[in-house]
């Protein structure tokens, strides 16, 4: 049953109403701020002059106390805000920012959580206006920033523009359906303040006076009878149980915040050897058999060229191979990638890192001729086999030799899906970057699925006439094209000469290297998001459908959704049934809350930090979580802050492993890590939600029965049988809760003097924190009011 009584149908059409009405804007003035520097007062924002250097806000702090607060001339709807800016991008600009708004200055709601792009382009923002269905006016508007683009600068702001309703005719009916919220919510909070007192005669009296006004759902208002007035406690665990069977702890499920459970693991082989510390290696995991492979990486000294498998069941390590180039396999290397096929139980490798500044200094000892071919290789784990499938992948139509790329099957498709990278040849400028392309696993054919913007080869872009008229001069006068000629994305046909792409494998992406790219089974996309390109770090977020082949960009900038700061070589992993994907950041940019630097160097160091930081994004939902965050040194009970790491996913065990990475030790540059990791993200569901309820309830029963000199063996009866198994042992406030009942109970057990004063009174205050602890779990929307009728009183 609804909680109020009042006309929804009646606020909905005053809703449209005010969305179709003309949104003007609204004059105000300055009526607070915190702080300004040199000329760039509050006032400046009033005035659009882009041009002028000084015409904005500056705070004279980088802390998250600044504000400034702006006095509408009347009370209003506020619709929408514009943010006007400099001519040009600046280093001052909101990042991210928050917006109050309410009558009272001291009294103001959230009504807008968001962050400008750093450009020159005014940007406007809707704001919230509504609350379950009702239309409330704000006087005052309360803008906090929060973060800049550039670290460790002031916050400025050069322009804002209030827009809302003027409409005399409107605003009336939005003051009277707001009066009559006000009235129902004083009158509620007024028969919150006497139930929770005892006053239980003048609640009744209330509510007979006010029968159209409901304190709260009718089931909330049956388990308050039965627990707090009747102590009918049976009745009020049953009523829990029906709770949870109608679903109404589903929205605390859903709304629940993760909490990090690191649990690190120690594990050798029989000789009690295990991989060595290193970084840029790879790691990936057959789910059926649970077993983690560990491929090369670099110790801080030299490229491994090891191979590792870890049995999560028997909690062993076990060496395949000391060199696997021994057996026919890869050479030693780092910042390759590989990923595990499940349908042929076989494992793919592909790139490698070459230091080409290296190989241009030593010109007395030339590179070998296959220094920059790009070998793919596929190691079939039953038959502890290696196949080179191809000695050079761009001359077979694929990408160039790469590093820092990534990769993923689609066990479905019979595809391998390689996106971005940076390209390594000894004639390509520094920073270039491969396109996304795609191989048949089953035909062994490339096919090129985007090109990089910058990385377009000039067969792409003729006509399809020419494209005829070149096929047909290449059929009459067939010659060996030179790898630097091969356009990339072509593949070899059957006859030995090059397909020229076709018009619609034209379109582009902006490539990337040290990103993530993860694929959901279930629904055929292909995740891609972060990196680096260049100079610049990424925050943008593509979902790529394989069925549609349309790339689509779910965020420009995840940095202000609430997301990740930008960075690279975070580390990623998808659960498709939950629908999550999991980031361990490590390499982060632009990090608010450093120190400041006497210069401009120092301030570019100190906006770069290693940090220990994990998210969840949730698909369906577009919404990010911070989990866990450190930049700390390791404490014992959880990892130390890293990067070039390496981190999967076990579905079965709904758990991620973490192994090795670079601490960025400045002291011990040459540092790995060589640490396992189990990471269990635990959050509670609707049978946690449960038995915390039967907890609370039960350990309310037996102190009651305590007081009321049950029998001996009675007490311990149900103290073992009915408390015991509702506690959790991991909870230390609950551990400790039950530990003062059971002294508690063998103090009872010797001394029958018990206090008899006000025993009535304090039971009922009792078993009303135990309903107000229950009601955490309950909707907002069956319970009472927040807040009290005492806080509602002021002083002066």
């Amino acid at each position: 049953m609804p909680m109020m009584k009042i006309d929804n149908n009646n606020n909905k059409e005053l809703q449209l109403v005010v969305e179709n009405a003309d949104h003007v804007p609204i004059p105000y003035s300055i009526h607070d701020y915190s702080s300004f520097s040199g000329p760039y007062h509050p006032k400046n924002v009033c005035v659009n002059d882009p041009t002028e250097q000084s015409s904005r806000w500056s705070s004279n702090s980088h802390d998250q106390s600044q504000y400034i607060t702006l006095k509408l001339d009347t009370p209003t709807v506020a619709c929408e805000i514009l943010f006007g800016k400099f001519h040009r991008s600046h280093v001052c600009n909101l990042k991210e920012f928050k917006i109050y708004g309410g009558l009272d200055p001291g009294d103001l709601k959230e009504i807008l959580h968001k962050g400008l792009t750093d450009d020159n382009k005014s940007e406007l923002f809707p704001i919230r206006y509504t609350f379950q269905d009702l239309i409330f006016p704000i006087q005052y508007i309360k803008i906090t920033p929060l973060a800049t683009f550039g670290a460790n600068f002031n916050y400025s702001i050069w322009y804002i523009e209030v827009r809302g309703i003027k409409d005399k005719a409107i605003m009336k009916r939005v003051y009277e359906a707001y009066n009559s919220y006000k009235e129902m919510e004083t009158i509620r909070l007024c028969l919150k303040h006497f139930r929770q007192r005892n006053m239980m005669e003048v609640y009744r009296a209330l509510r007979q006076e006010r029968p159209d006004i409901e304190l709260e759902d009718s089931i909330v208002s049956t388990l308050h009878q039965k627990l707090v007035v009747e102590g009918d406690f049976k009745k009020a665990e049953e009523m829990i149980q029906d709770a949870n069977k109608q679903g109404i702890f589903k929205a605390y499920v859903d709304e629940a915040k993760y909490i990090a459970n690191w649990q690190q693991i120690q594990a050798s082989d029989e000789d009690g050897n295990s991989p060595c510390a290193r970084g840029g290696h790879q790691i990936c995991l057959d789910p059926e058999r649970q077993k983690i492979y560990v491929l090369g990486g670099w110790d801080g000294k030299q490229e491994l060229a090891d191979f590792w498998c870890y049995s999560i069941k028997g909690n062993r390590w076990r060496l395949i191979s000391s060199d696997t180039s021994l057996q026919g396999g890869p050479s030693a290397r780092s910042c390759h990638t590989i990923c595990f096929d499940p349908t042929r139980k076989s494992i793919y490798v592909l790139g490698r890192y070459v230091d080409i500044r290296a190989n241009s200094f030593d010109n007395a000892s030339p590179p070998p001729e296959n220094q920059y071919e790009s070998e793919l290789y596929q190691y079939f784990i039953d038959l502890d086999k290696w196949v080179l499938l191809s000695k050079n992948t761009q001359l077979d139509g694929g990408p160039s030799l790469l590093c820092d790329h990534q990769m993923c099957v689609d066990p479905i498709g019979r595809k391998l899906y390689v996106f971005g990278g940076r390209v390594i040849a000894a004639d390509t400028p520094p920073y270039t970057y491969s396109g996304f392309y795609a191989y048949d696993l089953d035909e062994c054919v490339w096919q090129t699925i985007r090109y990089d913007i910058n990385n377009i080869p000039a067969a792409s872009l003729v006509t399809q006439q020419q494209q005829q008229q070149q096929q047909a001069a290449a059929s009459l006068s067939p010659r060996l094209l030179t790898v630097n000629e091969v356009p990339i994305g072509r593949r070899r046909s059957s006859n030995g000469t090059y397909v020229i792409p076709s018009p619609h494998a034209s379109q582009t992406i902006k490539s990337r290297a040290g990103h993530s790219m993860l694929l959901d089974i279930k629904s055929g996309h292909i995740y891609i998001f972060g990196g680096q390109r260049g100079k610049e770090t990424l925050t943008d977020l593509y979902c790529y459908s394989i069925e549609d082949d349309k790339m689509t960009e779910l965020t420009h900038d995840f940095s202000k959704e609430y997301g990740p700061d930008a960075g690279y070589t975070q580390r990623a992993a998808i659960n498709t049934e939950g629908q999550e994907i999991y980031i361990s950041s490590g390499f982060l940019k632009n990090t608010q809350g450093q120190s400041g630097g006497n210069n401009k160097k120092q301030q570019q160091q100190q906006s770069v930090v290693t940090t220990n930081c994990f998210w969840v994004y949730h698909i369906k939902h577009n919404r990010w979580e911070k989990v866990f965050e450190s930049n700390s040194s390791q404490h014992g009970d959880e990892p130390e802050a890293r990067y070039t790491h390496q981190m999967v996913y076990n579905r079965k065990s709904n758990a991620l492993f973490i192994f090795g990475g670079n601490p960025g030790d400045t002291i011990k540059p040459y540092r790995r890590l060589d640490d396992f990791w189990e990471l269990k993200l635990a959050k509670p569901d609707s049978i946690q939600v449960v038995r915390r309820c039967l907890f609370l309830l039960r350990i309310q029963h037996l102190k009651e029965l305590l007081k009321q000199h049950i029998d001996k063996e009675e007490a311990l009866q149900y103290l073992r049988c009915h408390v015991t198994p509702t506690v959790d042992y991991e909870n230390k406030e609950e551990v400790q809760e039950f530990k003062r009942v059971c002294t508690d109970l063998c103090v009872t057990l010797d001394d029958d003097a018990m206090l008899m004063a006000d025993e009535d009174e304090v039971c009922f205050r009792d078993r009303t924190a135990v309903f107000q602890a229950l009601l955490v779990f309950f909707p907002d929307h069956m319970k009472e009011p927040k807040g009290t009728l005492v806080d509602a009183v002021k002083i002066g």
